[in-house]
């Protein structure tokens, strides 16, 4: 009778420690909100690739419409159709609580958009701070920006 009652104890002991933690595992700090100048959440669209930069300690992820998701699927260039629109959000890292050794996203640093107008013209908007203003940056910055975002590929996965 001891040892049945000793194996209780021990057993519901091993039940309570392997209890999950209830603990809102959400990162809502990551998380983008709309505002009034970002009309559309990129978080919500399909994404197309992701780089980490270490030395800067941020990570970024590209977004598309459906239509720019579609069109990378199957090219390899940027020549995108009318109405593609790509979104590039950077955010700054920290450690993962969950995940020993891993990184993920903390805050939003910026949040980069291409939009894909009639005959090949395109447009780059960039918004940064809290509430993801646009912010105007210059032209040499703006076209070196906007073509390492075009030159990105569609990762590849099994």
């Amino acid at each position: 009778m001891k040892n049945y009652s000793l194996y209780l104890i021990f057993g519901f002991l091993f039940l309570v420690s392997c209890q999950q933690n209830t603990k809102n595992v959400l990162n809502e700090e990551a998380s983008i909100q709309q505002s009034d100048e970002l009309k559309e959440n990129p978080l919500l669209m399909n994404p197309i690739t992701s780089s980490i930069q270490p030395k800067e300690k941020t990570m970024s992820t590209l977004y598309g419409n459906d239509i720019a998701f579609n069109y990378a699927k199957t090219n390899f260039n940027s020549n995108y159709p009318q109405n593609a629109v790509l979104y590039e959000v950077t955010w700054k890292q920290k450690s993962d609580e969950l995940w020993f050794g891993a990184n993920i996203p903390k805050e939003v640093i910026s949040v980069e958009k291409i939009t894909f107008l009639d005959k090949g013209v395109n447009v780059y908007e960039i918004f940064q701070g809290k509430a993801l203003k646009r912010v105007k940056m210059n032209d040499k910055i703006d076209y070196q920006r906007k073509n390492l975002i075009l030159f990105q590929r569609m990762a590849v996965s099994p």
